[in-house]
């Protein structure tokens, strides 16, 4: 009976009363939406962490388990206990894991599926039965919109949630007290990953975001402010293709341009050269698969660009390895290309070098699919990778001038220097240096330990350079932790001498002073953690007198920053490559005819 109570208050339409200006519907379920995906957030890693504490004491008692007869019932009576309550947390934490892929896929995007899948597994989760639900749901119809009754009830919906959920949270306190401070701590941190979220995306439904707009999770490079697209929409990713006013707009086009000029190399300019006319299968198949790869790589960079900022984080997070695997394919079919030329007269040796790139360029699949090689302590992993194709590369030109001489070999890869090497390594300086964006004056952009204003050309490959949500989340959570150990010294100081004139006086007239210390210490705390908050999520970049300015360098939101450059430069470079490979070949060519 309490059961159905409690879902009869829970499936009215009323929302909970709250404190402060009334606020529209809309924007209200928005903010509920925020504070509950980042609580789910937080209480994952305090499952997670607890879940680690709980494994840790059921191994000993495991290893009590193998006790004599006479202590053995007690132990298996406290493991099925502990079973019993796991099991129920771990129903929770996939639940909850389940809510958080909903609501980061569907949001504000779609009401009803939103609210079916809050109801579902809230009465899931607590046990509610099925006809219980089927007689208390309100039928027929209601004042107002559907729009505005299915938020109200996903406001109330979610004032249900939190209640159970902070019961929860004070049973797992009760069972690892000692632990509690610790494990809390970086579960309050963990959970601004996607703090703003749901305003963003009810924002980028109208216009496009500014930088400090965007959830830490989907910023990359803190000097581009302007003209982010934010969507759950794969059809308004798609369209903005075509839309020539937001940020992205020329990391798209440079490519889609390069991509076009790889085809009429590839279908047109090839075919009517001297090379096509004397070159055998394998040739042509080495030219066709080099082809297809800069192809490959150019088109996943498209992709990547048009999904970077999709507000749906998993699928974002593909289309980045898309992107990856691009990249990879590219470097080692160059490689292979290269290989393949320099060594035309030793097929043997050929053969090794071929395979050995080959099963260097599936291990880079591997690399970029796999979340266990993105961790940081993989990173050594991946720089190997890439020095390893350099290296392969690097040694083909030793093999060269081993067997044909040193003048032969240069002049045999001199071409690729100065047509194809020298155009990335001119993007590589424009790109991880964020040159020019690092330097405009049109805004006021705050920089702090964590803000790198460089990078190696091993970061730029491996996708490192434009990071600066994670930088952010860094120093956010050092922040906070600062100023919550100030809090925390105030707080002893305070206990210190409510302590000491405790001694003095009597404890009833000291009594409230302890709970004005408390109240004081509290709202002193919220205020910095706002501060904050404020600070990394403000409302509007700060404009300089100069922003107007055409030497401030404002138009690097749209045009000729630095990664623009960098895509400019890459297409150069395949380009310059292809002219190479053609001419390798006429060369070889004509030492064949010449040693007839």
């Amino acid at each position: 009976m309490s059961s159905q109570t409690e879902l009869r208050n829970r499936l009215h339409v009323t929302p909970p009363p709250s404190s402060g200006s009334a606020k529209a519907p809309e924007e209200l379920l928005v903010e509920k939406l925020d504070a509950f995906l980042l609580s789910i957030e937080q209480r994952l890693h305090s499952f997670e962490t607890y879940f680690q504490l709980t494994g840790a004491e059921d191994s000993e008692l495991d290893a009590g388990s193998k006790q004599p007869q006479s202590r053995r019932s007690s132990t298996v009576l406290v493991l099925q206990m502990k079973e019993f309550s796991r099991s129920n947390l771990n129903k929770v934490y996939e639940q909850l894991s389940t809510v958080k892929d909903q609501m980061l896929k569907t949001s504000i995007m779609n009401l009803e599926y939103l609210y079916k899948t809050l109801d579902d597994k809230y009465t899931d989760l607590f046990d509610l039965e099925d006809d219980e639900v089927a007689d208390i749901v309100p039928s027929g119809g209601s004042n107002g919109s559907n729009t505005d009754v299915l938020t109200k009830k996903i406001i109330t919906n979610l004032h249900f949630f939190e209640e159970k959920l902070l019961q929860i949270d004070a049973y797992i306190k009760s069972k690892t007290p000692l632990a509690t401070d610790a494990y809390e701590e970086d579960a309050k941190f963990n959970r601004f990953r996607f703090f703003n979220f749901n305003k963003a995306l009810k924002t980028g439904q109208s216009k496009y975001l500014h930088y400090y707009q965007l959830p830490l999770s989907w910023r990359e490079n803190r000097y581009i402010i302007n003209g982010y697209r934010f969507s759950l929409s794969h059809n308004s990713m798609l369209q903005s293709i075509f839309h020539f006013n937001h940020n992205e707009t020329w990391n798209i086009w440079t490519h889609i341009l390069g991509g076009l000029a790889m085809v009429y190399l590839g279908l047109f300019h090839y075919p009517q050269t001297s090379a096509y006319a004397n070159s055998s299968f394998g040739d042509n198949v080495i030219m066709i698969v080099f082809l297809l790869a800069s192809l490959k790589c150019l088109v996943s960079s498209v992709l990547w660009h048009t999904y970077s900022t999709f507000a749906h984080l998993t699928i974002r997070n593909r289309f980045a390895c898309v992107d990856y695997t691009g990249i990879t394919v590219l470097v080692t079919c160059s490689v292979i290309s290269a290989e393949y030329c320099s060594l035309y007269n030793y097929p043997k040796l050929l053969a090794s070098f071929m395979t050995f790139s080959i099963v260097a360029g599936l291990g880079g699949f591997a690399f970029n699919w796999s979340s266990y090689f993105d961790r940081p302590e993989c990173r050594p992993l991946r720089i190997g990778f890439y020095v390893c194709l350099a290296a392969l590369g690097a040694s083909t030109f030793l093999c060269k001038w081993y067997y044909d001489g040193f003048f032969s070999a240069v002049t045999f890869y001199a071409p690729l220097t100065y047509r194809s090497f020298v155009w990335y390594w001119i993007g590589v300086i424009f790109y991880g240096g964020l040159i020019p964006e690092r330097w405009r004056y049109d805004v006021i952009i705050h920089e702090d330990e964590t803000c790198h204003h460089a990078h190696s050309a091993l970061e730029v490959l491996m996708g490192n350079i434009e990071n600066c949500g994670e930088e952010e989340l860094q120093t956010l959570t050092n922040e906070i932790k600062s100023k919550q150990r100030d809090v925390d010294q105030s707080r002893r100081n305070s206990a210190a001498t409510i302590a000491t004139m405790e001694s003095e006086t009597s404890y009833h007239s000291i009594e409230p002073l302890d709970n004005a210390s408390e109240t004081s210490s509290e709202e002193s705390d919220e205020v910095k953690y706002k501060e904050i908050l404020e600070k990394h999520f403000p409302e509007r970049p700060r404009l300089t007198p100069y922003h107007n300015d055409f030497l401030s360098l404002w138009w690097v939101d749209y045009a000729f920053q630095s990664h623009n450059l960098w895509h400019i430069f890459v297409v150069f470079g395949v380009i310059g490559h292809y002219f190479c490979i053609v001419e390798m070949f006429e060369r070889n060519h004509m030492e064949i005819l010449g040693n007839l």
